[in-house]
């Protein structure tokens, strides 16, 4: 079961960055940090041929794998946009 204040509260986080231009790519990376069990969310985008920016968005603690990997399904059914997972 994902934490539905945390989804929400990511996206919240997110929609002010989310701006829906053209020609921009948009992805949110979950990064799981094995040792300390911590999550971090990263926002990125970039214009094709430029630079990709990416923003840090939150960061939980005390995450499994499997809890993350809801997070990554729920975050990509709710924005449309690619979402990763790296451990």
């Amino acid at each position: 079961m994902v934490n539905t204040k945390l989804v929400a509260d990511i996206l919240r986080l997110i929609n002010p960055l989310f701006e829906k231009k053209r020609n921009v790519i948009y992805e949110v990376r979950l990064v799981i940090q094995p040792c300390s069990h911590e999550l971090n969310v990263f926002f990125e985008w970039g214009r094709i041929g430029h630079a990709t920016v990416s923003r840090q968005i939150k960061s939980v603690q005390h995450v499994t794998e499997k809890q993350a990997v809801q997070l990554k399904e729920e975050l990509a059914k709710q924005l449309g946009i690619a979402v990763s997972l790296m451990a």
